[in-house]
């Protein structure tokens, strides 16, 4: 690597970058042939399993995967692949997995414009993309890749239908490869995966590579992600929603839900994405299961689907959220107390934050309220972040409530 970045940083293609990241980090980028195992999850549960790969390139390697309800057993060589799999439906969060390790970056030419500073003290620093049409979301609209330290090393990514985080590297060869992996699956709840072998393969041995007979490509599971479009024209049955009441915000509007179908197009695994009402995103996704859609035929074989699936919600509001004055939200306020604006903020200055608190009484989020300068909303935030809260008790039970917290400058 010519020339060692600064502590500031220095600023790179995005190009670059990527290609830097993966040589870096990728046991399978411009890397010697190795054996390696990731156990995922706690053993029984629904996101848990094994993956095991003996990988001499990318046209020659095999693979084992195992899950609660699906195993994999494969082998690829040159174009020969012996397929056999347990169970009708491979999840995407298991597949993320697997990408991790062998092809930790799929969409890397959706990521090959800007720039990004790299740096022995910069911690993170993202090639990003939004360019949705009307707010629609596909592989290649949206998205980022971000990456850590000068080498850099790569630290996470997140697309429609992939997010992986990188962390815990340690020395493999010439490369820093990560130990330590998680992913999110359903309402952002993470799946941990661990590498606990990774060794050189120094004499890979030719017969575990043979493909004896090859399996039919009928009879193995591939996924095409589909467009909104496509994804309409192919619905079977939907289901009628009666969607429920709402506490606050939007009661009409749209929501898209990550959708994933197995090859009959019977959808089997959904995912949060975005919602105008974030208040009814998890009813949408159990609602989204019951979606069928005829089975995509690509080349004569059925295919697994993923796909924006966009749901349009009508609610009505109904018990609304307590939104507590900011004498009332002293009281609630168990572990600090905030009322004066740190110094150099002008003298008289008041600001105002809301602050959003779930039953136990933990802060879920906050802004500001009213006029204000965005330095002074950053500075009376940065004092808030650590309070704590008491739970809001409403006919004996405790409620998800919001109040205003205000600050001044003496």
């Amino acid at each position: 690597m010519s020339g060692i970045p600064q502590v500031a940083g220095e600023q790179i293609d995005g190009t670059i970058a990527l290609d830097r990241a993966l040589k870096a980090t990728s046991p399978t980028y411009d890397g010697k042939p190795f054996h390696a195992v990731m156990e995922i999850g706690t053993t029984g549960t629904p996101y848990s399993g094994r993956i095991e790969v003996w990988w001499v390139n990318k046209t020659k390697y095999t693979l084992k995967i195992t899950s609660p309800k699906f195993s994999q057993s494969k082998t690829v060589n040159g174009d020969l692949v012996q397929e056999k799999n347990e169970g009708d439906y491979y999840p995407r969060w298991l597949e993320n997995f697997v990408l991790a390790l062998i092809d930790p970056v799929p969409m890397a030419k959706n990521f090959r414009d800007g720039t990004v500073v790299i740096g022995a003290q910069v911690t993170q620093s993202c090639l990003r993309r939004d360019d949705r049409p009307n707010g629609i979301t596909d592989q290649t609209t949206w998205g980022q890749v971000c990456f850590t330290g000068p080498e850099p090393r790569l630290s996470y990514i997140l697309t429609f239908n992939d997010s992986m985080e990188f962390k815990d590297w340690k020395k493999f060869g010439d490369k820093q490869i990560a130990r330590t992996y998680q992913t999110d699956v359903l309402d952002f709840q993470p799946v941990v995966g661990k590498l606990v072998k990774l060794e050189e393969l120094q004499q890979p041995d030719g017969a575990m590579f043979t493909v004896s007979t090859a399996t039919p490509c009928d009879q193995r599971i591939s996924t095409t992600f589909v467009s909104t479009l496509t994804e309409e024209s192919l619905v079977e049955k939907a289901p009628e929603i009666q969607w429920p009441t709402v506490r606050e915000g939007k009661t009409d509007g749209y929501m898209i839900v990550y959708a994933r179908t197995d090859r009959t197009g019977q959808v089997r695994e959904t995912a949060k994405h975005n919602s105008d009402q974030p208040g009814l995103e998890s009813f949408g996704m159990e609602q989204a299961l019951q979606y069928k859609f005829k089975p995509l035929i690509v080349d004569g074989v059925a295919q697994q689907m993923e796909m924006p699936l966009v749901l349009h919600f009508s609610s009505h509001l109904a018990d609304p959220l307590p939104i507590l004055s900011v004498e009332d939200m002293k009281k609630q306020m168990t572990s600090c107390v905030v009322g004066k604006l740190p110094p150099g903020t002008a003298k008289g200055t008041v600001v105002r934050i809301r602050v959003s608190v779930n039953e136990t009484g933990k802060m879920t989020g906050m802004g500001p309220v009213g006029p204000g300068k965005g330095s002074d909303w950053i500075a009376a935030m940065a004092k808030i972040r650590t309070c704590q809260f008491a739970p809001y008790i409403v006919n004996g039970k405790p409620t998800y409530y919001k109040g205003d917290i205000e600050l001044v400058a003496p």
